[in-house]
Formats: C-alpha cells, sequence, structure tokens
C-alpha cells in the first residue's frame, strides 16, 4: 500500500536542502526515490502518519541543526 512520506534531504555538494512528501510503500523506499533526485544527499524521512506542515518544518530544521 502506497502512503505518503515526508522525507528530508540536505546536500552539501550542491548547498541544497529540503523536504517533501514522497509516494512510496515504505519510509525506505521513500529515501531511495530522494537519494536519486538528489545524488549524495543526506536524507531522513518521518512517518506516514505526521502529516502537520508546522510540525514537519519543525522536524526538519532541528534535523538540519543536527547534520
Amino acid at each position: 500500500m502506497m502512503s505518503l512520506y515526508p522525507v528530508f534531504y540536505c546536500s552539501p555538494a550542491a548547498v541544497d536542502a529540503g523536504f517533501r512528501p514522497v509516494e512510496a510503500t515504505d519510509a525506505y523506499e521513500a529515501e531511495q526515490i530522494v537519494q536519486r533526485e538528489h545524488p549524495g544527499a543526506v536524507t531522513a524521512s518521518l512517518s506516514e502518519r505526521v502529516t502537520n506542515e508546522e510540525e514537519i518544518r519543525r522536524l526538519f530544521l532541528a534535523w538540519l541543526e543536527k547534520i
């Protein structure tokens, strides 16, 4: 069953970072999709149950501080 997973990415080489929902069967597959779009990027995903945009943005900023 496909679900939307919020995936964070940070590509130091491209000086690019962001997050977006990815439709996939699980979080691992969602991260692989983003890694193909942003080669070399560090990625992380949230549970498909996390849907609040403010919470996702807050978690993304906290994640960026740690990588």
